[in-house]
């Protein structure tokens, strides 16, 4: 059986899971927010409604996350609402540290970082972060790739000093003994690379030709078409993580959130279409570091609040479901007044992927010092 594949999708900014998926039909709801920023249950941008929802509530998604409603009628993507940080914070650095470091202070890596170190996956390719930086998840890991395309991992691709490159780096870092063995899975990656998409006769780079057109002029669709493409190549692809930024909506944020939705709808469809049989051993997990308050505040936009939703997106779970327990939205339940409570801290996501999917064995090293409580994922 081939090894799983877990794709970790960050919205960096805080990302505002009241209007992506959201409880329309909650008076309290209706009563913070003027129409338009929250998602309407009639008329031209009314949202796309939830089946199974976790409460006797009208959810429903955004208008603008079409693609992320069909998914979750087809039974392959599931949703987590009021999860989060239970030691929250405002500031998004420190909450994004808090939640990619999954432990407390002082834990060696990130949380994606300790798996990979824990079990060494075989592989030329073992972990891939899609971009110009890795996350803090992954880090602690030995032997992960960082690139926008995969191009950019081919040692001098093209120019014929490329063999003479790799003889001098194989001769001079060879026998280094802390040096020689990631310079050599360096090497390695390169070859195979350029093996595979070197193409002799016009020599030149072969571009992927994906088998679902994706959406243009979409940041996130490149990145995700970056990431099918390592995966269609078998190097023994078991980690990425790729960030999605631009959710920090204090001003102005109907257009703005409508156009992140879109962009983030659209680009994770032909994502999971382009991956045809691959998606049977593909998990992809999407969060972000907070949500955003629940009234609205003067300037057209909400500020960083506490809950969230997450939304998991794999062949062999439970889709079609809000899981998780919602607190509603009345004074009294929200968290300090203001937010969302979170009712599913936002390991125990986390947890029943790496065990579930991954098949972790070790949560007390993954996530320590924390007892997990499945939400139910999997069957």
């Amino acid at each position: 059986m081939a090894d799983p594949i877990l794709v970790v999708l960050f919205l960096r900014g805080g990302a505002d899971g009241l209007n992506l998926i959201a409880p329309s039909g909650d008076s309290d709801y209706i009563a913070a927010r003027p129409p338009r920023l929250r998602v309407l249950r009639d008329g031209d941008d009314s949202g796309h409604s939830l089946n199974n929802p976790a409460a006797d509530v009208d959810f429903r998604f955004h208008a603008q996350a079409r693609e992320l409603s069909e998914l979750y009628d087809a039974n392959e993507l599931a949703v987590i609402h009021a999860t989060g940080l239970v030691d929250g914070t405002r500031s998004h650095f420190d909450a994004e540290d808090r939640m990619e470091r999954a432990a407390k202070a002082g834990a060696s890596g990130g949380w994606l970082g300790r798996w990979l170190d824990m079990n060494d996956p075989e592989g030329i390719l073992p972990a891939l972060a899609v971009g110009s930086a890795a996350p803090e998840s992954i880090a602690g890991a030995a032997n992960v790739a960082v690139a926008e395309e995969m191009e950019q991992l081919i040692l001098a691709a093209g120019y014929d000093v490329s063999p003479l490159l790799r003889q001098r780096l194989r001769t001079g870092f060879g026998n280094h003994p802390v040096l020689g063995a990631p310079v050599e899975k360096l090497i390695s990656l390169s070859e195979a690379l350029e093996s595979r998409l070197w193409n002799k006769e016009t020599d030149e780079l072969d571009q992927y030709t994906p088998d679902i057109a994706y959406p243009e002029d979409n940041e996130l669709a490149r990145s995700l078409m970056t990431l099918a493409q390592a995966i269609k190549l078998d190097l023994g692809l078991r980690v990425a993580t790729v960030d999605f930024g631009g959710w920090d909506t204090h001003f102005d944020q109907t257009d703005d959130f409508a156009r992140q939705t879109r962009d983030l709808s659209s680009a994770v469809m032909a994502f999971w279409r382009d991956l045809g049989n691959l998606r049977d051993r593909t998990t992809l997990v999407m969060m972000s570091e907070f949500g955003r308050r629940l009234r609205a505040n003067r300037s057209g936009g909400t500020d960083h609040g506490h809950g969230n939703a997450m939304m998991v997106l794999g062949g062999n779970i439970r889709g079609g479901q809000m899981l998780g327990q919602w607190p509603g939205l009345k004074n009294d339940a929200l968290d300090d007044g203001a937010d969302l409570a979170i009712t599913t801290d936002y390991r125990h996501v986390l947890a029943e992927i790496m065990t579930r999917h991954m098949h972790a064995n070790s949560l007390d090293k993954l996530f320590p010092d924390f007892s997990p409580d499945f939400p139910g994922l999997f069957a």
